[in-house]
């Protein structure tokens, strides 16, 4: 069995309600949340607007400096447990009403549009064994483990509402290194969590994904189900063409991916992609810059990578050429931001 998310590259805009959570906790440390959003180009008066969708710069600009003004590194953890069903508005009804966890998450990831994820997400079960993983769908800079963190207590968190009760986990598996907060994770999974892990995922026994909802309801449920979709119709359409190219430059690994080669995907010619960015103010080259410096970001907290493996994996031609780069994008050499990480 597989479920998995199958959002197409470039739909991805979420309702701002989605950082209240965020929003909440800074208010409570006084930050001057006001200031924040203008500078993340977030205009006044979109917080009172439940229609107003972020744009992915918009809401990374801002995750970035929450996190750094709250310096905590265990914040996903912490704050994945807000993102509840009754969260999730018409989407969390079309959930909890499901009939069980298969399709409570069949559900969900089908209006995946509706959540605050960059993730692909799936579930599949094997030798008794129902995995709920999780990968990156772009690049997310200095946000890349907050989001993965928040992402796996999200959706334990949901799958236990659901369910109407604890959830056992086998086990947790995470990509990054064992960090400081290690124990954290110990704490709010219950279970062996393994660090430098190939995958980011939660494990437990196959046999609770039939077990009947809490609230479930069929006809509810195919109610709530057909307005998510009419939802998610609305918030496909506000897509950018250039999040488009920027997740086709994410999808290509190991390599430098030329304007050329990125035509050829999309069976379209180079100059067509630089005249549809021009129209959105930014240009190939611009994009290719951006990714490239939030990758490094995700390399240097995510991963134990060297500094040259990490300048090879984004083309460069050596690590002093990557270097260079780093220090003109963030003010750091790559080795003081992995220590400040």
């Amino acid at each position: 069995m597989l479920l998995e998310t199958r959002t197409r590259p470039g739909n991805v805009r979420h309702l701002i309600y989605g950082l209240n959570p965020l929003i909440s906790l800074l208010r409570q440390h006084g930050a001057d949340v006001e200031a924040m959003l203008a500078a993340a180009r977030i205009p006044p008066g979109a917080l009172a607007d439940p229609d107003y969708k972020l744009s992915p710069a918009q809401e990374l600009s801002f995750t970035e400096r929450a996190l750094a003004q709250l310096g905590q590194p265990d914040l996903g953890l912490r704050l994945g447990p807000r993102y509840h069903l009754s969260a999730y508005g018409m989407l969390g009804l079309a959930v909890m009403t499901s009939s069980n966890l298969v399709e409570a998450f069949g559900v969900l990831f089908r209006n995946i549009l509706m959540t605050w994820t960059y993730m692909h997400w799936s579930l599949r079960a094997a030798d008794e064994v129902a995995i709920i993983a999780l990968r990156k769908q772009r690049d997310l800079g200095g946000c890349h483990q907050y989001m993965i963190d928040r992402g796996l207590a999200a959706s334990y968190t949901i799958a236990a509402e659901a369910l109407g009760k604890r959830l056992p986990l086998i086990e947790v598996n995470v990509a990054q290194p064992e960090p400081g907060y290690a124990q954290a994770y110990a704490e709010f999974f219950g279970c062996p969590v393994n660090f430098g892990a190939p995958t980011n995922d939660f494990r437990f026994a196959a046999s609770f994904l039939n077990e009947p909802l809490l609230q479930s309801e069929t006809a509810s449920a195919r109610v709530f189900a057909a307005q998510c979709e009419r939802i998610c119709a609305e918030l496909e359409r506000g897509g950018s063409f250039a999040e488009l190219i920027r997740q086709h430059l994410v999808q290509l690994p190991n390599q430098l991916a030329s304007l050329e080669t990125i035509a050829e995907r999309l069976c379209t010619t180079p100059r067509t992609i630089q005249r549809k960015l021009a129209v959105e103010d930014t240009s190939f080259k611009e994009l290719l810059e951006d990714v490239r410096k939030n990758l490094s970001l995700e390399y240097l907290q995510a991963t134990e990578l060297s500094v040259e493996d990490i300048a090879l994996r984004l083309g460069y031609a050596d690590a002093p050429s990557f270097s260079h780069a780093f220090k003109r994008w963030t003010g750091k050499s790559p080795r003081s931001a992995r220590v400040s990480s």
